[in-house]
């Protein structure tokens, strides 16, 4: 499934002028299936409000463009939303607190009595037991115990289980990493890499972290007041130097670097991962070349 939005335009508070917000101004955007997608910009930008357009959380407005989600018009009034959210995962910033059940394995499960209420017993569980352990949770040890009583990491770990459960083709995901220490950080989005990898075909995230983004992200837009001022590769976004100032992004410390290293002379050209800085730095200082 891809997502193609065509001048999508969303405004708040419509009917009250004195109280009316463009949150979206003619936004169009293609996102492939397959990608590991970011959506950055400054806070009030309209990311988030783009994204909770995408399981149609919030509706597209009459006269406000398109917007298609795989063979789903988002546009259409007839749009068939239940069977759109059972493809489209959706998790919100602190997902822990989507957690509302009194058993982890009730709260893993709610997906699929939601989605597809005639499954067999049997394979509700089999399918529960299968979502925590693909997110590192030990099914036998947690399945019983109240969500509430685990720790912030487990969590989150649950709260994403419940929305993979229901096998979703597309996941979006609105800041996930917050309130998590570096090292509780790096163990979640290594997860949501190997999900990417392995189970969900399309991943779409919306970050204010720019190192989180060129490490992960195969593509991201730029938005900025309701619009869209660059899609591209990380790389083709963060080696823009008007760009980055006007949308008032931060740099990935790969892209800082390397904007220093060519500062010097030094020419490092990389995709802005981690690895990719690491090799091109090497490759211009000659490190680890055959002669050593």
């Amino acid at each position: 499934m891809e997502v193609v939005a065509k001048n999508l335009t969303f405004t708040y508070s419509a009917k009250t002028k004195s109280l009316a917000f463009k949150a979206l101004n003619g936004v169009s955007v293609r996102i492939a299936e397959g990608e590991f997608f970011g959506i950055i910009g400054k806070t009030g930008s309209g990311k988030s409000t783009f994204v909770q357009h995408i399981n149609g959380l919030i509706k597209v407005q009459k006269g406000g463009g398109a917007l298609f989600v795989g063979n789903h018009d988002l546009a259409d009034k007839k749009c068939d939303y239940k069977s759109l959210r059972a493809k489209v995962g959706m998790m919100f910033q602190y997902p822990e607190h989507q957690l509302f059940a009194e058993t982890v394995e009730s709260d893993v499960a709610f997906a699929i009595k939601n989605f597809a209420p005639n499954t067999p017993t049997e394979e509700i569980n089999a399918r529960v037991k299968y979502a925590m352990e693909l997110v590192g949770l030990d099914y036998n040890a947690l399945k019983d115990k109240s969500p509430f009583d685990l720790s912030g990491g487990q969590k989150r770990r649950v709260a994403i289980a419940g929305v993979i459960v229901a096998k979703p083709e597309i996941l979006v995901l609105d800041e996930p990493a917050a309130g998590l220490d570096p090292k509780g950080k790096r163990e979640f989005l290594e997860l949501l890499n190997k999900l990417h990898k392995d189970f969900v075909k399309t991943i779409i995230i919306v970050s204010h972290d720019m190192n989180l983004v060129s490490e992960y992200c195969t593509g991201a837009a730029v938005f900025s007041d309701g619009k869209i001022l660059a899609v591209g590769a990380p790389k083709e976004i963060f080696s823009d130097k008007d760009l980055i100032e006007k949308s008032g992004l931060d740099l990935p410390l790969t892209a800082y670097l390397t904007a220093k290293l060519r500062e010097k002379g030094v020419n490092a050209d990389n995709d802005c991962t981690v690895d990719g800085f690491v090799d091109s730095v090497c490759r211009a200082f000659n490190i680890g070349g055959k002669e050593l």
